[in-house]
C-alpha cells in the first residue's frame, strides 16, 4: 500500500511532488530568500533536504513502508536559477533493500548535486 502520510517538513520548505512511483520520483522547489546561505547560494541543507524528500517519495510509493539507512551527497556546482528539481531513480533493489540516486538540477538543467541513498523495507 502506498504511503500517503503528509510530509510536514516538505510542506514547510515548499517542496512540490511532481511525480512519484517506486522506480522514480520528481520534486520541485522554488527557491526563496529563506533558502539561501550567508554567501548568497542555496543552502546545502536545503539541497540535501530536497534530495532526501524525493528519495522518500520514491521508496515509499510502493507496497510497503521503507526507512532510510544511508545517504550521501556530492555538491557539483551552485544553482544558477531559483528553481530546483530532484529526480530520484531506483538503481537496484532486493526483498528488503532499495538503492536510489537523486540528481538535483536547476531550472536551466545545470547539475547541482548527486545524492545516493539506501532504504530498508519495514514490513514483511
Amino acid at each position: 500500500m502506498e504511503t500517503t502520510a503528509v510530509d510536514q517538513f516538505a510542506e514547510l520548505l515548499g517542496v512540490q511532488v511532481l511525480h512519484r512511483s517506486f522506480d522514480e520520483a520528481r520534486c520541485q522547489l522554488n527557491v526563496k530568500d529563506e533558502h539561501m546561505n550567508a554567501l548568497g547560494g542555496v543552502h546545502g541543507g536545503v539541497i540535501f533536504s530536497l534530495a532526501d524528500i524525493a528519495f522518500a517519495m520514491a521508496c515509499n510509493a510502493g507496497d510497503a513502508p521503507y526507512t532510510g539507512l544511508q545517504a550521501d551527497i556530492r555538491y557539483m556546482s551552485g544553482a544558477k536559477d531559483r528553481v530546483l528539481f530532484a529526480t530520484a531513480t531506483k538503481v537496484g533493489s532486493s526483498k528488503k533493500f532499495a538503492h536510489y540516486e537523486v540528481l538535483i538540477t536547476d531550472g536551466l538543467n545545470n547539475r547541482v548535486a548527486l545524492f545516493t541513498s539506501t532504504c530498508y523495507r519495514l514490513a514483511p
